[in-house]
C-alpha cells in the first residue's frame, strides 16, 4: 500500500515546509531533496487550493522579492479522534498546521457492540464539532484510532476486545451520520505517526514503535512511510510464533503467540496458570499485574522468573524483525515502567545473544512511557497525512 510519488513527492514537500515555514521554493528543494521542477509543480497545485499561502518579501536589492512559502492553517480543518484503553474518547479539532483550535474528553457509555459503539462516537463528534469555533462544513475529515484490529483501507474493525466479533464498517457507520469522510487506524499506528511527526522519530525515516499493554503492538515506519499490509493491517508483532510447539493459547486462539507471554494478558495470565487461578478479565488485569510486580520486587522467584521469560522471549521477536528490516531506531512505550525494570536486563541479553553482530547497536534501543495525549496527536497526523497527499478537496460523504 505505497503512496504515489506524487502522494509522496506533495506529502514531503508539506511536512518539510511545516516544520521550517516560512520557506522559499529553494529552500525547500534543499530540505526535501526534491527538484526545483517538483517543487514548482506541487506549490501551484497546493497555491490553487488554499493550502499554502505566499508572501512576497522585498530584499532591498535588484532583481525579484523572494517568496516565502507557509501553510495556510485555515485552509482545512480535520478531527482527531481516539478510544484510550482508560476510557476516556479524546476529540482535537486541528487546523492544517496541526495546531489544535478545541479539544475535548468524553466518557463512553459501556457497551460490547459495535454499532452502539460508533453510534455513540458520532454523537459525541457531532457535539464537539458544535462546540467548537470550527464550522462543521469547514470539517475536511475525522480521523479515529481505536485499540482494535482494522483494516484501514476500509475502515472496517475486525476485532475489538471485549466487543462481539467484527467485521463492522465503522468509518461507513460514522461518516454517514457526520456527513464528512472518516479514517480509522489502529491506536499503535497513530503513536507512530505522533512519533514520525512531533516527536523524537520526525528525523528518522526508518523505526519501528512496541506497545506493551495488555495487548503487545507494533508499528513500522520504513522510508517515511507507515507500512501497512496488504489486507490493511498493522505490524502484529504480538501474533508471531515464539513458542512453536505446545505454547500458551493466546487471545487469537493460536498457540505459543508473543503476546501470550510478553504482554501484561501474557504475564497474568502465566501467572495465573502456575497458581491455578482463573484469568481476569481485560478491566482488572492492571491490578492484577500491579501485585505481580510488588511481588518480584518483595524477592518472589517465580513471579520474577515469569517477567524474565518476558523480556527474554520479547528480545527473541525484536532480533527477528531486526535481522529482517534492521531499523534505524526501535522505540518501546509502556504506561507501567515498573514493568520494563523487571524485564529489560532479560530482554537486552536476549537481543545481544540472538541480533546479528553487525546489526546489533544497544543505542538504537530506547524505553518511554506511554502518553495517552499521542493518541489524540497521532490520528491529527494521520488526517493531516490525507490531506497534504490528496490533490483535490476532499468531498464530503
Amino acid at each position: 500500500m505505497r503512496l504515489t510519488d506524487h502522494e509522496f513527492n506533495r506529502l514531503t514537500v508539506l511536512r518539510h515546509m511545516r516544520a521550517a515555514q516560512p520557506v522559499s521554493r529553494t529552500d525547500l528543494a534543499s530540505l526535501s531533496g526534491l527538484t526545483g521542477g517538483t517543487i514548482t509543480q506541487i506549490v501551484r497545485e497546493l497555491v490553487q487550493r488554499g493550502m499554502v499561502m505566499e508572501q512576497r518579501v522585498e530584499t532591498g536589492g535588484r532583481g525579484r522579492p523572494r517568496v516565502n512559502l507557509s501553510i495556510n492553517p485555515q485552509g482545512a480543518y480535520a478531527v482527531g479522534a481516539t478510544l484510550t484503553a482508560e476510557g476516556p474518547f479524546l476529540v482535537d479539532i486541528i487546523d492544517l498546521n496541526g495546531n489544535c483550535v478545541s479539544s475535548t474528553s468524553t466518557m463512553l457509555r459501556g457497551t460490547q457492540q459495535l454499532a452502539d459503539l460508533a453510534d455513540q462516537i458520532s454523537g459525541v463528534l457531532r457535539d464537539a464539532i458544535a462546540a467548537s469555533p470550527v464550522a462543521h462544513d469547514a470539517i475536511a475529515m475525522v480521523g479515529i484510532g481505536l485499540p482494535a484490529v482494522l483494516d484501514n483501507r476500509t475502515g472496517t474493525v475486525l476485532m475489538l476486545e471485549t466487543f462481539e466479533p467484527g467485521p463492522y464498517p465503522f468509518a461507513d457507520a460514522i461518516a454517514r451520520q457526520l456527513g464528512v469522510p472518516v479514517r480509522l487506524d489502529n491506536s499503535i499506528n497513530l503513536l507512530a505517526r505522533a512519533m514520525h511527526w512531533f516527536d523524537d522519530g520526525s528525523d528518522v525515516d526508518d523505526f519501528t514503535l512496541v506497545v506493551l499493554d495488555l495487548g503487545l503492538g507494533a508499528a513500522c515506519y520504513q522510508n517515511g512511510q507507515l507500512v501497512i499490509g496488504s489486507h490493511g493491517i498493522e505490524a502484529e508483532l504480538g501474533h508471531t510464533k515464539i513458542v512453536p510447539e505446545n505454547g500458551r493459547r493466546c487471545q487469537c486462539g493460536a498457540l505459543g503467540c508473543l503476546q501470550a507471554y510478553s504482554a501484561i494478558s501474557g504475564i497474568v495470565g502465566q501467572h495465573c496458570d502456575a497458581h491455578g487461578l482463573a484469568e481476569p478479565s481485560y478491566l482488572v488485569m492492571r491490578d492484577a499485574v500491579a501485585e505481580m510486580v510488588q511481588r518480584a520486587r518483595a524477592g518472589d522467584i517465580a513471579t520474577q522468573g515469569i517477567f524474565r521469560r518476558a523480556g527474554h522471549y520479547l528480545g527473541i521477536g525484536l532480533a527477528n524483525h531486526i535481522n529482517m528490516q534492521d531499523p534505524d531506531r526501535i522505540l518501546i512505550l509502556s504506561q507501567h515502567p515498573e514493568i520494563v525494570s523487571l524485564i529489560s536486563e532479560a530482554l537486552l541479553a536476549s537481543l545481544a545473544q540472538n541480533v546479528l553482530p553487525h546489526l546489533w547497536d544497544q543505542a538504537k534501543l530506547a524505553f518511554g512511557k506511554l502518553d495517552a495525549l499521542s493518541y489524540s496527536r497521532g490520528a491529527a497526523a494521520m488526517v493531516l497525512e490525507r490531506l497534504y497527499q490528496a490533490r483535490e478537496p476532499l468531498q464530503q460523504t
